[in-house]
């Protein structure tokens, strides 16, 4: 059975004479004719009745018919999935990601992305950092976000590096200032992040300057500290992904750093595989976030991980 002949017997139907089914397709009607005669001998039963001049779909006819616009429309939505393809709005991309970026920006970022792939099949699944790795280096991701990823094997890394800074109760003195300096955090509460690079930068500043710290409260994630800080018991010095979106909320003031306190991850890929294409648009779309919301990234080039 060809393409053909169900066009032909398509045509027919839809045009209600040979002669307009001829014309849609572009064929004689003899040719036409031919393609019909040809589909009924393989089929084995007559798909019209001819009352003169006129054909009158059988009973047989009609049955065959329903089945046949099932492979019409098969075809139609594969030519909608090529268009898809071709416009890079269909296939899947799966995402790891550790807490402080799938709680609040990643959504962001996945919600902008799928304005342009609204087919796309997404997984944005929220992992330790150490598990993003595992999951990066057996390959079953396509892009991770992690604050371990350089020097381990199976893994290309782009090291992403940008500036901590200062979030507050906008009732707090220090709400006033426009930036924050060491100084200025003494004998604050300051919400401390558990097992925190950054804070033991912190604690190594003000060690340098003489200065303590209210280290009454110690938390997890940077969402729990924003949550404090919101309350007033608290100030938070925080990564710029969190502190953007969350200084929206009316209680809440940010303010830059005077001192450098650089706030370090890693975007991970499986080196086993080329680069998901959809993987390659979402970064963009994470940068171009980023930059419309004032954080100012360091990029590196992609390091090539030991396979």
């Amino acid at each position: 059975m060809k393409f053909s002949q169900l066009s032909a017997f398509k045509a027919i139907i839809e045009c209600q004479t040979m002669t307009s089914a001829a014309n849609r397709l572009h064929l004689s009607q003899p040719a036409v004719s031919r393609l019909l005669s040809n589909l009924e001998q393989q089929i084995g039963f007559e798909l019209f009745t001819r009352q003169g001049n006129r054909l009158i779909l059988s009973s047989e006819g009609q049955a065959f018919y329903i089945e046949a616009e099932k492979v019409f429309n098969a075809l139609l939505g594969l030519e909608q999935a090529a268009k898809l393809i071709k416009t890079n709005q269909f296939g899947s991309i799966n995402i790891a990601a550790m807490p402080l970026l799938s709680n609040a920006y990643l959504p962001r970022v996945l919600g902008n992305f799928l304005q342009q792939a609204p087919k796309l099949k997404v997984g944005l699944k929220t992992y330790r950092s150490e598990d993003v790795l595992r999951h990066a280096q057996s390959q079953a991701i396509d892009i991770g976000f992690s604050f371990l990823g350089q020097g381990f094997a199976g893994v290309d890394v782009q090291h992403v590096e940008c500036e901590c800074v200062c979030l507050l109760p906008v009732s707090s003195p220090l709400a006033q200032l426009d930036v924050i300096d060491i100084p200025d955090i003494a004998n604050q509460v300051i919400i401390r992040h558990e097992k925190d690079s950054q804070q033991n930068r912190i604690d190594t500043l003000l060690r340098r300057y003489d200065l303590t710290l209210n280290e009454q409260i110690e938390v997890s994630l940077a969402s729990t500290a924003s949550v404090l800080v919101q309350q007033g018991v608290g100030i938070a010095i925080t990564d710029p992904f969190t502190a953007v979106l969350d200084s929206t909320n009316p209680l809440l003031v940010m303010r830059p750093l005077a001192f450098s306190l650089p706030f370090e991850f890693d975007i991970l890929y499986p080196a086993l595989k080329p680069i998901n294409r959809h993987a390659e648009r979402f970064i963009e779309h994470f940068l171009l976030l980023a930059d419309e919301l004032g954080i100012q990234l360091k990029v590196s080039p992609l390091h090539k991980g030991n396979i």
